[in-house]
Order: structure tokens, then sequence, then C-alpha cells
């Protein structure tokens, strides 16, 4: 059973999640003991106030990390503040997942949102409409930046731009179309996770993490026809008066120019500066937004809308907090043992030493422990911490494509990822509905995106 705080010790620990954030992007470019200590100790803080409100198989998941690694670090005994610093282990993914929604408010406060739905009515009216290919090319491309955010908005879209099309079968299309943001995209955290388990760069998975996006995304078209909901209530919307695409086009040229704009500018920091691809994009949605806001005349709107995410940020990410605080922790517990090597070798019985079938292993593991509602997370800090890239005769921008493709698609079949759970919300069905119809399509992905990346590592581009 969760409980709940007063609203206002929601808003100071949403405050103090946004301190927090701050203290660790000081820190990522002016490195200071002091400062990791006081950050890792106010996650800690963050992490026994969120445990108290989370639902209780995320409570008892955090509980036993954090047991697991208490017992390894009493046995190996390392010093006290290896352990507090152990707590902000994951506070970059905590920043990204605090800091990437400020770029959907922006374009929402900047009209774009509304903008790009009045010029869907528009080109739905001049051309046969195409919903459920429109709707899946929205989805890949704003989900690069906007992540799970999309999947609502580019749903609310198709609700008031299109016509002759259907609920549950369009929830299914932006679900699957999401996958492909999640295999590349460097505003994602799955993406980042990898980087700092492997220690690579973004632009080293870029390349290889975007072919297989690429394949996932044919794979998704030869599977439309077979999809299909029974009693799918389909949507017919009544001819309005055309809007006035002339604005409309002026603001989509405008929001073409952001998205170009803020990209460019992510690679070409992420190439200039030493810090991670993670930490830029979280500068980046730190202050490219104002910026922006400052340009079109909406900063007052803007810091007014901030403040209240702010004061709602706790409640918006406390399962998060629950979750990657403690997997983090039991993650620097394990460097201190002897387990990576056990399951590398185990791992490479099974697989009769085939990097193919080693691949096919660990995707398959990650998938059927998010089925049993074990976030990918830990999963992939558990398997990310214990393999040895080396020991498989691979590289590990290799092990870094490899655990972000497992996580892809465990949160594809898994009814309790959060991409699944907003897609049943939206489409008013079961999880476990979406699961069944997604599992032919996730067990062909199992096959061939361990192919594809079998041939990009004989080819030597991963």
């Amino acid at each position: 059973m969760s409980h709940e705080y007063p609203q206002s010790w929601r808003a100071g620990l949403g405050l103090i999640l946004f301190v927090t954030a701050l203290i660790y992007l000081v820190e990522a470019f002016r490195p200071s003991a002091l400062l990791a200590l006081i950050y890792s100790s106010l996650a800690g803080l963050l992490l026994a106030a969120a445990l108290w409100v989370v639902r209780w198989g995320n409570r008892i998941a955090a509980l036993l990390l954090i047991v697991a690694g208490t017992l390894i670090f009493w046995h190996h005994a390392p010093e006290w503040e290896t352990m507090v610093l152990s707590l902000g282990r994951n506070l970059n993914l905590l920043t990204l997942f605090l800091l990437v929604p400020y770029f959907g408010i922006i374009m929402s406060v900047g009209g774009y949102l509304t903008a790009l739905k009045h010029y869907i009515q528009h080109c739905e009216k001049q051309h046969k409409p195409h919903p459920y290919r429109l709707s899946t090319l929205l989805t890949a491309g704003m989900g690069v930046i906007l992540n799970l955010g999309t999947l609502p908005i580019t749903y609310r879209i198709a609700e008031e731009s299109f016509s002759g099309f259907t609920r549950k079968k369009m929830g299914m299309v932006l679900l699957r179309a999401f996958g492909f943001c999640m295999l590349w995209s460097p505003y994602f955290v799955n993406v980042g996770l990898v980087l700092v388990l492997f220690d690579v760069s973004w632009t080293s998975i870029a390349a290889p993490g975007l072919i297989m996006a690429v394949v996932y995304m044919i794979m998704d078209f030869i599977f439309f026809r077979r999809l299909h909901f029974d009693h799918d209530q389909p949507v017919y919307r009544q001819r309005q008066p055309a809007p006035d695409n002339s604005r409309s086009g002026r603001t989509i040229a405008a929001l073409s120019c952001w998205m170009l704009a803020l990209l460019s500018l992510s690679f070409t920091l992420d190439i200039l500066l030493e810090v991670s691809m993670l930490t830029i994009v979280s500068v980046l949605a730190l202050t490219f937004p104002l910026f922006w806001a400052l340009a079109i005349g909406s900063v007052r709107e803007y810091i007014q809308t901030i403040v209240q995410d702010v004061c709602h940020a706790f409640e918006r990410l406390r399962n998060e907090l629950a979750i990657f605080i403690s997997a983090g922790y039991f993650g620097v517990s394990l460097s201190y043992t002897d387990l990576g090597d056990s399951v590398s070798q185990l791992i490479l019985a099974l697989s009769f030493e085939s990097v193919y079938m080693m691949s096919v292993i660990i995707i398959v593991l990650t998938v059927l422990l998010a089925l049993a509602g074990v976030h990918p997370v830990i999963v992939v800090i558990g398997i990310g911490s214990a393999l040895k890239p080396e020991l498989f005769g691979t590289s590990p921008g290799f092990m870094a494509v490899l655990l972000v493709t497992a996580w892809t698609l465990a949160t594809q079949l898994s009814p309790f990822s959060g991409s699944v759970l907003m897609t049943a919300g939206l489409t008013g069905v079961s999880p476990w509905l979406i699961v069944k119809k997604n599992a032919l399509f996730v067990l062909a992905l199992i096959v061939v995106l361990p192919f594809i990346l079998y041939l990009l590592w004989q080819m030597n581009l991963v």
C-alpha cells in the first residue's frame, strides 16, 4: 500500500530534485568531491522519500536492490564515501528524465503543436489521408526529442486531425513507432545508461543504432498488415472549415528550424566537449528552451509552466527515483564482486561461444524479466555491470547497442512498461491485450535484430 504526501511536501521534494539535478550538472563540468557527495546525499534523501509513496512492486524491487547492495558493501567494507556516492550513480539518468520534458513544454507554449495539428488537417483535406502512416512518421520524428510524451501528443493530434482510423490499431501503431527512437536517440535514458555502463561515446553507437532502427521500422511495416483488433472503435470526424494554413505553415517552418538547431547543437557539443552526450542533452534541455522562449516572446508563460512542473516533478518521477537510485547503488556494489566473470562465463557456455546466440540470450532474458515485472534498468545495469565484452571478442560499443536493443524490445512487450501502460490508457484496452498483439512482432525482432547487429560486428561497424 502506497501513501501520499501533502501537496506542499511534494512541491518541496520536487524543488529538492531540481536543485539536485543542477548540482550534478555543475559537478559534471567542474568535478568536485564535495559536490558529488552533496548530490549523492540528496539522492539518498529522495530515494527514502520515494520508497514511501511508490507502488508496492517497485518498492519491493528497490528494497531488494538496496539490501543486496548493502550486504555486498558490508562484506567488502569499502570507504563510506563510496557507498554514499553510489546513491548518485544514476543521477545523470534522472536528470534526463527531469529536464527533457522541457522541450515539450516550449513546443506547447510556442504554439507548435497546435500549428502541427492544423497543418495536418489541411493536408488531409488536400490529399488522400494516410492516418497510420503519417502518425508513424510523427511519432518517429517527434519521439527522438520528446520521449514518452510523444505518445499522448500524437494520439491527440490523430483524434483531432484524422478521420477513418480505429482507436486500438492507432495506439499500437504509435507504440511500435516509438521503439524506433529508443534504438538510437541520445535523448533517451536507455541510450544514456549504456553509454555510462560501457564508457563509450554516443557517436560510436549512433550509426549502428540508427541502422538497427531502420530495420526495426521495416519490420514494423511488414507486420502492420497483421495488426487487427476485434470490436475496434472507428473514428469519423466531421469536415470543418480549413484552418489558416499560411500561419500554420510559418509556425511549422519555425518548429523545423528549432528541431534542426537543437540536434545540430547537440552533435556539435558532443564533438567539442569532453562530457557525455547524456550531460549535453540535459544542459540543452535546461537552457535551449529558455533562450527560445526569449526569442519568441513567451518567456513569462514558459517560466510559469516550468515552475508548475518543478512542483510536480517528484510526483511525476517517484517510481524512477526509487528504481534508478537503488539500481545504481546495487550496480556499484557488484563491481566489488567476481559476478561479472561468472555471468560472462555462463552466457558464453550457453551460447556455445556464438556472438549471435549470446545476443539472443541476453535479449530473451531481458524480455522475460520485464514480463515478470522487473524494470529493464535493473536488468541492464545488472547485465551491463557483469558482462566482459573482451571475453566474447566484441567491443564495448557492440554490448551497448545490444543492451539498448534488449531494453527497447522489453518495453514493447512488458505490460508494466511506461509505453505499454500509456498506450493501454489511451486506447482503453488491457496492457495484456497489447502484449498479446505485439508478441509475434517482438519475437520476430528477437531473431532479426541480433542478426543485423552480428553482421555490423562482422563488418567492423560496431
